[in-house]
């Protein structure tokens, strides 16, 4: 077993942490990019659908593009706070972040999940 001085193990390479906070960096950058081009994009297809073709479910098409955005930018961050809290931080704090960003994840995928089918997950269907 390693001996751990701080937060840190001792015979960690300091090249490893360097791998390590690339790819942190590179996923946080990837959400971030996620979350606009996602953004950008919903509302460019609502604007078209709504102004143009004039689709009468272009605002529920919107708000579930911007749900699936909001999900999979969440993801990837998610991914990186682990890795983040497993391999460089593994502190109270930094696993008081991966707990809120579970929370909210849970929490957008089930509004998002109750918006179109009328009922939590774990109710039964109403027909």
């Amino acid at each position: 077993m390693a001996a751990r001085s701080g937060q840190f193990i001792t015979w960690w390479p300091a090249i490893m942490t360097e791998v390590f906070q690339t790819a942190i960096n590179l996923l946080e950058l990837a959400a971030a990019t996620l979350l606009i081009l996602g953004f950008v994009i919903a509302t460019s297809i609502w604007a078209w659908e709504s102004l143009l073709a004039k689709k009468p479910n272009a605002l529920k098409h919107y708000q579930r593009a911007l749900a699936r955005t909001i999900l999979i930018g969440l993801e990837v961050l998610l991914a990186a706070t682990i890795v983040k809290t497993v391999i460089l931080t593994p502190d109270l704090e930094s696993m008081g972040r991966i707990f809120i960003m579970v929370a909210l994840r849970t929490f957008v995928g089930w509004t998002t999940s109750l918006e179109p089918i009328g009922h939590w997950p774990w109710q039964p269907t109403n027909q």
